[in-house]
């Protein structure tokens, strides 16, 4: 063997020598790093479970999305059916654009001729105006003077109506039984016609009703209403027990209301009962009194203050 050759081989063994040492010191790092290695794997298992659940969760969103696709494909379907119709109908509004515009000049040709006319309104108001306010104080002093004067006529009006009244009621009570007699459309009731009841209503509840009826009310009143008030009256008496509103309507004359029994009671001996009359002309109200009413010795239905003991 020569020289050259076991320098080689020595060569050899030391370089093989030092890759072993070398192979061991990187094995020794590569140990020293399992422990971390080894953590993060766990770290990572750890986390495969969360994002396979949210890839689950994600994967079922799809599929409802999935689901939702075909309804919204057939309404976009649906609008684009309509597309054609609503371009015609912008067509069609297009059109008429023109015309539009054409009343809207005739209509801004006529707001100067208007303002003109206004404004001469304006002159001649402020003119009448002028001419009227001095005469505002005379006619405030001729409506005061007026008012004045009412309070005493009306006074002497309300003793001509009581004293009216109180003569048609006795004439009414004398006359009852020829009236039945004679005839059932026979005429009574106040002196100036204007309260028309049949005598087979003397006597009841229907005659104190209307007379307790405000005499300013009761000059609206037609004869029908009257008797469709005296009718609605007796139906009160006859329901009191059950205390229903006994309602009345004339269409004619546009005149409504009721009459309802409150209670039934006794006074110093005498059956008697409280009533509430209301009386409405369309929507708005002309009357609504409450009233108490008793039968009198001759079994006569008469306000209460006219029983004596």
């Amino acid at each position: 063997m020569t020289r050259s050759l076991q320098v080689l081989i020595v060569a050899s063994r030391f370089a093989l020598a030092a890759a072993i040492v070398y192979f061991a010191w990187q094995l020794a790092l590569i140990n020293d790093k399992i422990p971390a290695i080894t953590g993060s794997v766990d770290q990572v298992s750890q986390q495969i479970e969360p994002v396979l659940a949210e890839v689950r969760e994600i994967r079922q969103e799809i599929h409802q999305l999935q689901s939702l696709v075909p309804p919204i494909l057939t309404e976009v379907g649906a609008v684009r059916q309509q597309i054609p119709a609503v371009v015609a109908e912008v067509a069609q509004v297009r059109q008429q654009i023109p015309h539009i515009l054409t009343e809207v000049a005739q209509v801004r040709a006529q707001i100067p001729p208007l303002l003109a006319t206004a404004d001469q309104a304006i002159i001649a108001l402020n003119t009448t105006r002028d001419d009227v306010v001095p005469l505002v104080p005379l006619a405030l002093d001729e409506i005061r003077l007026t008012r004045e004067s009412i309070e005493p006529t009306l006074d002497r009006v309300e003793y001509m109506v009581d004293d009216a009244f109180s003569k048609a009621d006795s004439a009414i009570l004398s006359a009852g039984d020829a009236g039945k007699k004679a005839s059932e459309g026979a005429v009574s009731g106040f002196f100036t016609g204007l309260i028309k009841l049949p005598f087979q209503l003397v006597g009841t509840l229907a005659s104190p009703v209307v007379k307790s009826v405000d005499a300013d009310v009761l000059k609206q009143l037609d004869e029908k209403d009257i008797e469709l008030i005296a009718e609605a009256a007796n139906r009160a008496v006859d329901a009191s027990g059950r205390s229903e509103e006994q309602y009345w309507e004339n269409p004619q004359s546009g005149k409504s209301g009721s009459i309802h029994v409150l209670r039934n009671f006794e006074s110093r001996g005498f059956e008697c009962l409280e009533a509430r009359i209301v009386i409405r002309h369309k929507s708005r109200q002309l009357s609504d009194e409450t009233n108490q009413f008793c039968k009198n010795a001759e079994d006569h239905w008469v306000p209460s203050k006219n029983i004596s003991d």
